[in-house]
C-alpha cells in the first residue's frame, strides 16, 4: 500500500513537471523539486476525494457528453489544486496558470494522458 502510495505519488510529480515543460510559460510550478512533490501530493489527496464525488454528482453529464466532461472535471481538480496551494501557503510554492479555461483544460488533460502513461508503465 505504501510502495502504491508512493508509485501514485511520483507519477503526479512527473505528470506535472512533463505538463510544465509542454506549456511553458503557460503552466508554472514554483519552488523547483520541493513545489512539485508538494502539488502531487495535493493533486493526489484531491483525486482520492474531490474527484470520486465530482464524478458521482456529474454522472448525467458525463453520460450525455460520452466521458468528454471528464475534461471539465481534471480541469476543476487543477483549480482546486492552484487554490489549495494559496490557502496552505508553502513557501515559494503555487501553481501559476495564464491564459484561462481553455489553459485549465489542456493542464486536465495532459496530466490524466501522462498519469495513464506513467501507471500502465509501472505495472509493466
Amino acid at each position: 500500500m505504501i510502495k502504491q502510495l508512493i508509485a501514485h505519488l511520483l507519477a503526479n510529480g512527473v505528470a506535472l513537471y512533463f505538463v510544465g515543460i509542454i506549456l511553458k510559460g503557460d503552466f508554472i510550478i514554483t519552488g523547483e523539486w520541493k513545489g512539485y512533490l508538494i502539488a502531487a501530493l495535493i493533486f493526489g489527496i484531491l483525486n482520492g476525494m474531490v474527484k470520486p464525488v465530482l464524478k458521482l454528482l456529474s454522472l448525467p453529464f458525463v453520460l450525455i457528453t460520452g466521458g468528454l466532461f471528464i475534461f471539465v472535471i481534471n480541469s476543476l481538480m487543477v483549480w482546486f489544486a492552484q487554490y489549495a496551494l494559496n490557502v496552505l501557503k508553502f513557501e515559494g510554492v503555487a501553481i501559476l496558470i495564464k491564459n484561462g479555461f481553455f489553459t485549465y483544460i489542456l493542464v486536465g488533460f495532459l496530466i490524466s494522458v501522462f498519469n495513464m502513461v506513467i501507471h500502465w508503465l509501472l505495472k509493466k
